[in-house]
């Protein structure tokens, strides 16, 4: 499956991060080539284990422009995997002169844990300190990466005013966020945005917009806190 990368991908593309290692038993990985002036990405995953696995991948490709726009094109897709068998999930390609930065991010799931995952940027500009903040300590940079995993309108639109805040606001954090939505009783659901195992903030959603934004901006707040309460935290053990 392909798609020249106006849209950048065609592919086969919540939420609570296992305590444990990623690309352990599923190894995913977003591999490139370069032919003339023509960038080729193919979304990859193997499984390392003697057992067979039923899994799916969810692909973000977020495109940032000169203006600093952010799109944002989310596709996903169950596979399976043979005992140490590899397959390849979607590719795409790119002109090196896009002046855009492109962000791939790649996630594999087995049930609701990620297990897998790669990231790929296409001109991201150099930092400026050679100190890395990671996701987790396998030492994959995931900045500024929020996942949607709503079932109900009222979910997607909190996460539409959640999303575009958490961007207009730069929040750019070192950790996924990830906006979640449960049944509960009855009709109603609960929404969750989480980081990490850590629970940020927490309601029950309600098809009232004004409500919906009103919770998003909480949510926004615990989230720039933690973020600010996490970045004190490594300075202070730096300066032990």
């Amino acid at each position: 499956m392909r798609l020249g990368l106006s849209i950048f991908f065609i592919s086969l593309f919540q939420v609570s991060i296992a305590q444990q290692h990623t690309n352990t038993d599923v190894v995913a990985k977003i591999k490139t080539n370069i032919v003339d002036e023509t960038i080729t990405a193919i979304a990859t995953a193997t499984n390392t284990t003697e057992v067979y696995k039923s899994l799916r991948f969810k692909l973000t490709v977020f495109r940032t422009n000169a203006q600093n726009q952010i799109s944002k094109n989310v596709q996903e897709e169950r596979f399976t995997l043979e005992a140490n068998e590899t397959k390849e999930l979607a590719m795409g390609s790119m002109s090196t002169k896009d002046p855009d930065k492109i962000v791939v991010l790649l996630l594999v799931y087995e049930e609701d844990n990620i297990i897998g995952k790669d990231r790929l940027a296409f001109n991201e500009k150099a930092k400026e300190n050679t100190e890395q903040d990671t996701s987790e300590d396998d030492g994959l940079e995931l900045k500024g990466i929020v996942i949607e995993e709503t079932k109900t309108k009222p979910g997607r639109d909190f996460y539409e005013f959640f999303y575009n805040s958490y961007t207009l606001n730069q929040i750019n954090g070192n950790k996924v966020v990830e906006v979640h939505e449960t049944l509960s009783f009855g009709r109603t659901t609960i929404l969750q945005v989480k980081i990490e195992d850590n629970t940020i903030h927490q309601f029950i959603g309600k098809p009232d917009l004004e409500y919906l934004e009103q919770m998003s901006k909480i949510a926004i707040r615990k989230v720039y806190k933690y973020f600010k309460d996490l970045k004190k935290q490594k300075n202070d053990i730096f300066q032990y």
